[in-house]
């Protein structure tokens, strides 16, 4: 008998409820198991009577299996049949499937090398709903593989909820000094606070993990990257509609679409996960933040002069006049955007989801995309239509040009 790793992702709720409960008429005071084993605290060891089948993606070098999901339990297995596949017999594939004789930790999975602790996975966040901290958790794990390049080497700001959407929360810059070794900060000044402060930066599955476990609802992230702060990777139009109706929204956003087309300037856009749609155009870290902020403004004069019935650059809520606000001034050092597939702490858990330009029309429902949804519609897609914003190098100096010469008009 073995140890071959920990399987905990795979579980509603309720039924992490269940198998803790008949896990622990099993427990015994020692590792079943022959070989090396994990020490320390926080580890529970059952007796080989259970078969539990699971999905993982291969076996590691050390002999565990990498990302395992539970699948179910199988009562017309004896433990006693139970073999590690010969190699190269299920060895790698996403949709790998063993069972193994083990115990099943309650808790949420724990991506190698480092591992996170959970808590309170049952607390509800979402009353309306009932969704739990621990929907939250899985949420970020699955959706991770589209979420973590929005992330990666980014300044990350939490804003957290101990208490869920109907609790009280705040604002976190600054890391704390109990976080884990592993878990990758970068000092840097802050004008806002004066002083120098610990940005987290979330590079992989464990660390984005590890910031759900702390409550964290949305992230929000830098537009320039930890090694080139002062030179941005994208430019954003924010169409924040307050009292206008979402139809404008979307006619502003196909209007800044058709511009950025005229100039040859490439555009991609997501929803804001709340009420708005955030145009995206790709620098690739050409212009300082200064430069940025006058492109977008440019950009939003030449729009609100198209649509004067239904857009405004003017700030003042009370001066708006009903119509969708194109924010421009968003761009600029530490100004923050909500990460594409980040959760928001509102009734539906609905999340900022990237769209194709064709999905943008009267029809767009902002309410289709929440924590139960997003990850199948990403598997629909087979393609994140957002990500080329990263790496997409126009032609700036081009663009701007053409743009120029349409406000001269």
């Amino acid at each position: 008998l073995v140890y071959a790793g920990r399987a905990g992702s795979g579980f509603t709720a309720k039924e992490l409820k269940e198998v803790a409960a008949q896990l622990e008429t099993l427990r015994v005071p020692k590792p079943p198991a022959d070989g090396p084993v994990p020490t320390g605290k926080g580890h529970t060891w059952v007796g080989p009577e259970l078969v539990a089948e699971v999905r993982y993606k291969e076996w590691t070098e050390e002999g565990l299996l990498r990302h395992p999901v539970f699948m179910r339990f199988r009562d017309d297995k004896d433990p006693k049949d139970c073999e590690l596949p010969r190699r190269g017999d299920g060895g790698k594939g996403d949709e790998t499937v063993d069972s193994v004789t083990r115990g099943v930790a309650g808790t949420p999975p724990s991506p190698l090398p480092h591992e996170v602790v959970f808590s309170n996975l049952d607390k509800v966040f979402w009353p309306e709903d009932g969704y739990t901290k621990g929907d939250l958790i899985e949420y970020y794990r699955t959706i991770s593989p589209w979420l973590l390049p929005y992330l990666k080497d980014r300044p990350v700001v939490l804003t957290r909820f101990p208490d869920g959407i109907a609790g009280k929360s705040f604002f976190q810059k600054d890391a704390p000094g109990f976080i884990p070794d592993w878990m990758r900060t970068e000092r840097m000044w802050s004008e806002d606070a004066q002083r120098e402060i610990d940005y987290f930066v979330c590079d992989d599955e464990a660390a984005l993990l590890y910031l759900a476990n702390m409550a964290t609802i949305p992230l929000h992230v830098w537009a320039s990257r930890v090694g080139s702060l002062e030179r941005p990777d994208w430019c954003v139009l924010d169409l924040d509609p307050k009292e206008a109706p979402f139809e404008h929204v979307v006619t502003v956003a196909r209007a800044a679409h058709r511009l950025c087309e005229d100039i040859e300037l490439p555009s991609f856009i997501k929803t804001s996960g709340s009420t708005g749609l955030h145009v995206l155009l790709p620098l690739t870290r050409q212009l300082t933040y200064e430069q940025c902020r006058t492109l977008a403004g440019l950009l939003a004069r030449v729009v609100a002069a198209e649509l004067p019935e239904i857009s405004t650059i003017t700030r003042q809520v009370g001066k708006r006049g009903g119509k969708v606000y194109i924010d421009y001034v968003q761009n600029g050092h530490g100004r923050l955007l909500v990460a594409p597939f980040s959760v928001r702490p509102l009734p539906g858990a609905p999340v900022s989801m990237p769209l194709r330009w064709s999905e943008v029309t009267a029809k767009l429902d902002m309410r289709a995309f929440t924590i139960k949804t997003a990850v199948a519609r990403m598997k629909r897609l087979k393609e994140d239509p957002l990500l080329p914003l990263l790496t997409t190098t126009p032609d700036l100096a081009g663009a701007i040009a053409k743009l120029e010469q349409r406000v001269t008009r």
